[in-house]
């Protein structure tokens, strides 16, 4: 019988939450595991440290009860223990049941009287090393007083639960347990010796030592069942009842490993956050299994070794096994729309015999045996109630699209428009992770810097963010692709290399390995994702490499010119004056339903630290989130014992962090002022530090000072607080009240996970917040762009990619080619989608390369029953919506035998079915109709929309958004052949050029005014460089479609069959889908806008025409255009303003620079003639100016007859005609 969890798990979607409070002791064998909880950190323990700290939830206890004895009749192998024993086990809210015979019981006597005398043996040393490790402690003045005042510190764990009607009644029995707690059952003699805490000797007096009995086991029977009648049998199953409870009671015994074997425990039944425990236990496993070929291993894996012992669980979502001998896991099989259990087809092909099942998926069939009939009945009917309840009942039926990921209601999402924004949210987000970071990615560069200017060094460089974060316990996992190196410069390995070399908890993985019949030469890796927590998701088209950092100025130069201001323009900030940027938030619960589903999110009301009036609430809310988690370590008493680079949990790098930090902290008049009090090294801060720090115009020297001020009060960060008693008394005292009354008396007994993890992630917001450095006094652009990070893909690709600050274009010379791109984050359960993907592609890639590596673990899904969004994390821009994960995946991928193109099937639908408009960014388009050599159907799709809008006479729009040219080296006028050309030569035959191009197939449809649905623009800017006028293609990267301002897809897939097929290259999407509206205008009618889809078109569109706030003054619209961009397909806007705006650009440029790719070149004889022509920005520059004055933006015309009547594809010579045409479609 599988557990029934007590919680609601009805809904995955569902984000519930339960103020709880418990004062328990922390567990005294790890800094996070407490009264009712362990972490879903401990995933990642060594087998050494689980065994230590026990499996079981700590300070609960376990009811044992053998409810049923029955003699085995299906075998008549057991003739000396022919009885099978059922025993029903309770731990906190889990239930479950276990078989077992005589023979176990006696084998764990056995395997008990064994272990108690080793532990005998051992005692003295543990007694001795305590005692050492408590003299060298000590004990602090606050924990004598709170001793002598019969007091103990406050602890407010907060616990996820459902509100169900059973929470009422489970909360009365929770008396029974801290009976059990106080009467020695839960705790090791040495425990109880230093728990001495007077209000639990108030409710339980201390029996005397005379009067206690030893630890000692009742008389294990020894007569086999085999001899004893009917009549005796019952009463060998009290005795075996009262001996197993005796065990259970025993702690020396209850934490012994053979003894979580014996009931069916492992590591992974109790975790936080992992799914319940349904059914787990030792099983036989048949060797093989896998449905994709990786090898000719996998033959002899199948077929000629034996069948291994392994250890089975069962999860909410998925099942897997681990290697009981080092209890590390070895396949996770997710559920998906092809798990089955039994399968007809299985069951035919491999004879299966009455105890043996089969369970599979769309990666693995995994043949399984039990020692009984009656076990495997229930592994079977455990995993059939898994599957029908809704966690995992949702994996198992078809999606929208055909994708693997269900819809998700009530998800958060925000999007981002060029890289500066959505890095500095990355970094933000990063510096808050627990437990978990996954990162994929295209190519990777650890050196890239994501806040910028580099005002604080390489603190923000990406490699020393992810090293801080793995020293404080987080485990970082990445996977790269792996290039083929004779055409890729990408040095994949290089950044394995570095980013492994920096921590044991970063751990890389490159995929896939070129060999050959593998397939896999000329497909890539090409998502771009980062998961936090599995809580936190970003994607998008940005990959964290060189080149990509940018913002709307899109500027062309980065000459390092910092200046500094004036005495008088110098902007003074206060160190120790109101917190004037941290906006603190206060907490209270809201229910959202939308479709019959209801979240409840942790709502931040925002507080503003400057008005004295809120002084209270500021400190009540930003402070006491400190306290929480102060409080919760300060009670630590098992020493630390791993170094600062060995830290096992984010706890024990909190505590060495802390216990580093020397300044004091104090509170001014509870208005939430912070001032520095006396370093403890004697070192005052002075008058000067504590008034103001300013960027002097006296040189480097000052850069030196402002560095070393910025320090002292990074110092004085929230969750620097010292560890002295004095200074800790203060604090608590200022921040006792951090839960309301009511929520403070629910839930004494933790039976959920604490969220203290939440308030850390307010703390660790208020930290950023208050170390954020003043640039006020500076001038100048700065080098925003330091060495490879100044890029221009046409005039030259990378080289050297692993000296990272040697530059290798000559920035005085040519312009960078500035990047436009656009990114995504997801909060919730749509984040676990996200993780889900990667944990997918993870543990295909262990078990391709990795299997037998334990330094490279499988991962596993978070459970969905209960997902808490803390508010904190959003920003004004995030919005309420509907969010479905979108993929492009195969068996050479993520080893599933299937091909998932859903990317594509939600582009054709979202077009075919538009109403009003389309808007396409993407960094190519390659769709044809009707062609052989192209099969993505968007390009037909569009082409059908228009035709039908045309036949009916209605107003629609198509905005599609593309590069000039293609971002590869190479120079289209050379002799030589190049990449360049030949994405340019597919890109063209699919807009305007042959009979499968969009164009032609509207004209033979009878379009004729084509310009009045579609227009095809690019972007492009100029600047001056060391005096010389320069101009420069803006790159869009950008893969995104907007539709009728309702649907939105952003992500990593472009136009092409590279991205679109499924069995190319590997892609993820979302589809957002707006459920929070505006009023707007459609073609001049009133229009219910989505929030989200219209807040990202009305971005770009002003960003474009240069109507942002700060856009740069050569491309900014003038004040004199009045240009409203809601109403997108009204003829005033796509007509008079959009397109006639593009088409004027163009034409400046055209006559100022004589740029190409134009429509006035169509042969290679007259792009020689054209760029032979004087340019007006060379012969005068001062016309030149005045014309490019009247620029409107970066928007362009996109030249759809360059080079028409040439044939631009690739000639046999070239060594890009050696290679499949596919590698560029």
């Amino acid at each position: 019988m599988g557990h029934q969890p007590t919680t609601d798990i009805s809904n995955p979607l569902v984000d519930t939450s339960c103020d709880c409070d418990g004062n328990a002791e922390e567990l005294k064998t790890s800094p996070k595991r407490r009264k009712g909880y362990i972490p879903y950190s401990t995933i990642y323990e060594s087998q050494i440290e689980v065994r230590k700290n026990g499996y079981w939830i700590p300070c609960l206890p376990v009811e044992a009860t053998i409810i049923k004895v029955q003699r085995d009749t299906s075998t008549g192998y057991h003739i000396l223990n022919p009885f099978i024993y059922t025993i029903e086990l309770e731990h906190g809210r889990y239930k479950w049941r276990v078989l077992k015979r005589y023979k176990d019981f006696s084998y764990l006597s056995s395997r008990l009287m064994a272990h108690r005398a080793a532990e005998m043996f051992k005692a003295p040393v543990r007694r001795a090393r305590h005692r050492i490790e408590e003299v060298i402690e000590g004990t602090t003045i606050e924990e004598e007083d709170k001793q002598k005042q019969g007091k103990e510190p406050n602890l407010y764990p907060i616990f996820t639960l459902s509100k169900s009607p059973e929470i009422d009644d489970y909360n009365e029995g929770c008396v029974a347990d801290s009976t059990w707690e106080t009467s020695g059952v839960s705790k090791t003699s040495n425990e109880n010796n230093s728990n001495n805490n007077s209000s639990q000797q108030n409710s339980t007096p201390q029996i005397p030592l005379k009067f206690q009995t030893a630890n000692q086991l009742p008389h294990f029977p020894v007569l086999p069942d085999s001899v004893l009648s009917d009549t005796q049998m019952q009463e060998r199953a009290k005795r075996l009842e009262k001996w197993l409870r005796s065990v259970l009671e025993i702690p020396i015994n209850r934490e012994y490993h053979e003894t979580a074997e014996f009931l069916d425990v492992s590591r992974y039944s109790f975790i936080n956050e992992l799914g319940g425990k349904y059914k787990e236990g030792k099983v036989k496993k048949r060797p093989g299994g896998n449905k994709v070929y990786i090898g000719c291993k996998q033959f002899c894996l199948s077929w000629l070794l034996p069948w291994s012992r392994r250890w089975l669980m069962v999860k909410d979502t998925y099942v897997a096994y681990m290697d009981p001998s080092n209890e590390q896991i070895r396949l996770v099989l997710l559920f998906d729309e092809q798990f089955e259990i039994n399968s007809h087809e299985l069951l035919i092909n491999t004879k299966q015999r009455p105890k043996e099942f089969v369970v599979s998926n769309l990666q693995h069939v995994l043949m399984l045996k039990c020692s009984t009939e009656e076990d495997t009945q229930d592994w079977v009917d455990t995993i059939k109630n898994c599957t029908e309840e809704r966690s995992g009942q949702i994996w198992l039926h078809k999606k929208r699209y055909g994708s693997s990921f269900p819809q998700r209601l009530n998800s958060y999402c925000q999007w981002f428009v060029d890289a500066k924004d959505c890095w500095e949210k990355v970094s933000s987000l990063i510096e808050m992770a627990r437990e978990e970071i996954f990162i994929a990615d295209w190519w990777l560069s650890p050196e890239i810097f994501l806040r910028r200017p580099m005002a604080e060094g390489n603190h923000w460089r990406l490699d020393y963010t992810l090293k801080r974060k793995a020293e404080k316990g987080v485990r970082i996992f990445v996977l790269v692709y792996k290039e083929m190196e004779m055409a890729l410069g990408l040095k994949s390995l290089y950044s394995k290399k570095l980013l492994q070399g920096l921590h044991p908890n970063i751990k890389v993985m490159r995929h896939p390995d070129h060999y050959l019949g593998s397939g896999t030469f000329f497909w890539a890796h090409h998502e771009k994702l980062l998961i936090i927590d599995q809580l936190i998701a970003f994607v998008g088209g940005i990959d964290f490499c060189y080149g990509r950092w940018d913002d709307s100025k899109h500027l062309l130069t980065d000459l390092e010119s910092v200046q500094f201001a004036d005495q008088s323009t110098k902007t003074k900030v206060s160190v120790s004056g109101d917190f004037q940027e941290i906006k603190l938030t206060e907490e209270h619960e809201t229910n959202v339903q939308e479709n019959g589903e209801n979240v409840k999110i942790l709502e931040k009301t925002i507080i503003d630290g400057n008005k004295p009036a809120q002084g209270g609430r500021f400190k009540d809310v930003m402070h006491r989130a400190v306290d929480r988690i102060r409080s919760s370590r300060s009670r630590e008493t098992t020493p630390i014992t791993n170094t600062p680079n060995q830290l096992s949990t984010p706890e024990e790098a909190f505590t060495s962090e802390i216990k580093n930090v020397t300044p004091s902290i104090r509170f001014n008049n509870f208005t939430g002022n912070l001032s520095a009090l006396e370093e403890h090294d004697s070192t005052s801060i002075t008058n000067e530090e504590n008034s103001t720090r300013n960027f002097e115009s006296n040189g480097t020297e000052k850069i030196d000072k402002a560095k070393e001020k910025r320090n002292s009060i990074g110092a004085i960060a929230l969750l620097a607080f010292p560890m002295e008693p004095k200074q800790r008394t203060l604090v608590r005292r200022v921040v006792s009240n951090l839960r309301p009354e009511k929520a403070r008396r629910r839930w004494r007994l933790a039976l959920q996970p604490s969220e203290e993890t939440h308030d850390e992630y307010i703390v660790n917001y208020c930290r950023l917040q208050d170390s954020k450095v003043d640039m006020s006094g500076l001038q100048g652009a700065g080098k925003l762009w330091p060495g490879k990070d100044y890029v221009n893909f046409v005039h030259k690709d990378f080289v050297d990619v692993d000296i990272a600050f040697s530059d290798f274009i000559n920035r005085y010379d040519k312009p960078r080619m500035p990047w436009h791109d656009i990114h995504s984050i997801v909060y919730g359960s749509a984040a676990r989608d996200v993780a889900r993907h990667f944990i997918q592609r993870w543990n295909a890639t262990k078990t391709e390369k990795l299997k037998d590596n334990n330094a490279y673990p499988y991962l596993v899904p978070k459970s969905y029953n209960s997902v808490r969004v803390p508010k904190i994390f959003f920003s004004p821009e995030t919005q309420r919506v509907e969010v479905q994960v979108l993929r492009s995946v195969s068996h050479w991928s993520t080893l599933i035998d299937k091909t998932e193109d859903s990317i594509q099937q939600a582009y054709v639908s979202l077009i075919a079915n538009s109403r009003h408009y389309i808007y396409i960014e993407n960094q190519f388009f390659v769709s044809l109709i009707n062609s052989p050599d192209v099969n993505n159907e968007i390009c037909r799709v569009i082409c059908d929309r228009i035709i039908r809008a045309h036949r009916e006479n209605e107003t629609f729009r198509v905005f599609i958004l593309i590069p000039l040219l293609p971002g590869f080296e190479g120079d289209i006028g050379a002799t030589s052949y190049s990449a360049l050309l030949a994405v340019l030569h597919w890109t063209m035959l699919s807009i305007a050029k042959g009979e499968h191009s969009m164009v032609e197939n509207l004209r033979l449809a009878g379009v004729d005014n084509v310009q009045k649905y579609i227009s095809f623009c690019s972007l492009r800017t100029w600047d001056l460089l060391c005096g010389k006028m320069v101009t420069e293609l803006v790159y869009i990267h950008s893969k995104l479609l907007i539709v009728d301002d309702l649907y939105t897809i952003i992500g990593s897939a472009n136009i092409n069959d590279r991205s679109q097929a499924g069995n190319r290259d590997s892609e993820v999407c979302l589809l957002i889908t707006d459920h929070e509206f505006i009023d707007t205008k459609m073609n001049y009618q009133p229009y219910k806008a989505g929030k989200f889809a219209f807040s990202l078109r009305k971005r770009l569109m002003m960003e474009h025409l240069g109507l942002l706030e700060g856009t740069y003054p050569r491309v900014k619209a003038p004040s004199t255009i009045q240009i409203n961009v809601e109403d997108p397909i009204s003829n005033t806007f796509y007509e008079d303003i959009w397109c006639r705006i593009a088409e004027s650009n163009t034409r400046i440029y055209e006559e100022v620079f004589k740029v190409f790719p134009t429509n006035l070149v169509e042969t290679f004889d007259e792009l020689l003639a054209w760029r032979a022509e004087n340019k007006l920005a060379d012969d005068d520059q001062d016309a030149a100016k005045e014309r490019l004055s009247k620029l409107v933006g970066f928007l362009v015309e996109f030249p759809v007859n360059f080079l028409r009547k040439e044939n631009l594809s690739p000639t046999f010579a070239s060594k890009e005609g050696l290679v499949s045409s596919s590698i560029f479609t």
